[in-house]
C-alpha cells in the first residue's frame, strides 16, 4: 500500500472510531417511549386539585382537577386531555417519574404535540428529588411552558430564592411568527454544572447561569432532578378559559434523558 494509501486507510478508520464514540455518547441513558401502557413503576399519577396538601389550585389559581381518566397511551403516543365533565369540572392530567428516575446534569427532552386552546397551560418541567427545603429554595427547572393564549410564546425557566412571596425566577421566552401547537418539537434542557440551556428541535434559545442569577445563590447543582408531565388549565399564567376549546390534547411522543449533549 502506497503511503498515500495508509494515511487514507488511518483516516477512515479514525472517522470510524469518532462516529462510534458518539453513538455512544447519544444513547439515552433513560428513556420512554409510549409503546406499551403507562409504567406504574417509573410514572405516578398526580391526582385532586391540591387543596389535601393545603396548596389549593396548586399555587397558581388553577381550575383543573387531576383525574387519572385524563392520561391515555394510544398508538405510541401519551395523551394528557383537559376536558369538562357533566358537572362543569375541569379535568386534566399530571404524572412525575419521583421516588422512580432522577438525575443531575444532561440533556432532557420531549417530543410534544402541544394542543390549541385559550386557558391551557402544558408544561414538561423538573423538581428536586428528596425535597427537604420548601419551595423554591433547592431551585424548579422549567423545561417548556406554553400558554394557549398565547401561542406564538414558549418558555423556559428556572425558580429559586426565598419562599413565597420573595421566591424569584429568571425565564427566556422564544416567539416565533407561526404558532407552537398542532405540529411535533422536541423541547428539552442541557444542564451542566453552573449551567441550564434551553433547546427547541435541538437549538438553543436562552440560557441560564450562575451569573444571571446574581447575588442569589446557584442552586442547581446540589441535587438530581424528578420529571414532571402536566396540562393546566387556567391560573396565573394559563389566563382565561374559554369552555368551549375543550377538549383539548397534549400528546407526548418520547421522553429521553442522556448524560450529555449529542453534536
Amino acid at each position: 500500500m502506497s503511503r498515500g494509501g495508509k494515511q487514507l486507510s488511518c483516516l477512515v478508520a479514525a472517522i470510524a472510531l469518532i462516529s462510534q464514540a458518539s453513538a455512544n455518547e447519544c444513547k439515552p441513558t433513560w428513556q420512554q417511549e409510549f409503546d406499551t401502557p403507562l409504567d406504574e413503576g417509573v410514572w405516578n399519577t398526580v391526582k385532586g386539585d391540591g387543596c389535601d396538601i393545603d396548596l389549593c389550585g396548586w399555587g397558581n389559581q388553577e381550575k383543573q382537577y387531576y383525574h387519572a381518566d385524563a392520561l391515555e397511551v394510544t398508538d405510541g403516543v401519551l395523551k394528557i386531555t383537559a376536558s369538562q365533565d357533566e358537572a362543569g369540572q375541569i379535568l386534566s392530567g399530571k404524572i412525575t417519574t419521583a421516588g422512580h428516575f432522577s438525575q443531575k446534569f444532561g440533556r432532557f427532552e420531549a417530543r410534544m404535540k402541544l394542543p390549541a386552546g385559550r386557558g391551557l397551560w402544558p408544561a414538561f418541567w423538573m423538581m428536586p428529588e428528596g425535597q427537604q427545603k420548601p419551595w423554591p429554595h433547592e431551585g424548579e427547572i422549567d423545561i417548556l411552558e406554553w400558554t394557549g393564549n398565547e401561542p406564538h410564546r414558549i418558555i423556559g425557566a428556572v425558580h429559586f430564592g426565598d419562599e413565597w412571596p420573595n421566591n424569584v425566577h429568571y425565564s427566556e421566552t422564544l416567539l416565533t411568527p407561526a404558532v407552537w401547537s398542532g405540529d411535533y418539537h422536541v423541547y428539552g434542557v442541557e444542564w451542566s454544572p453552573q449551567s441550564i440551556r434551553w433547546t427547541v428541535d435541538g437549538r438553543v434559545h436562552g440560557e441560564a447561569n450562575s451569573d444571571n442569577i446574581a447575588p442569589w445563590r446557584w442552586v442547581f447543582d446540589d441535587m438530581p432532578f424528578y420529571l414532571i408531565l402536566n396540562m393546566a388549565v387556567g391560573g396565573t399564567l394559563g389566563g382565561e378559559v374559554v369552555m368551549d376549546d375543550l377538549p383539548a390534547t397534549l400528546e407526548v411522543d418520547w421522553v429521553r434523558v442522556y448524560d450529555g449533549h449529542c453534536d
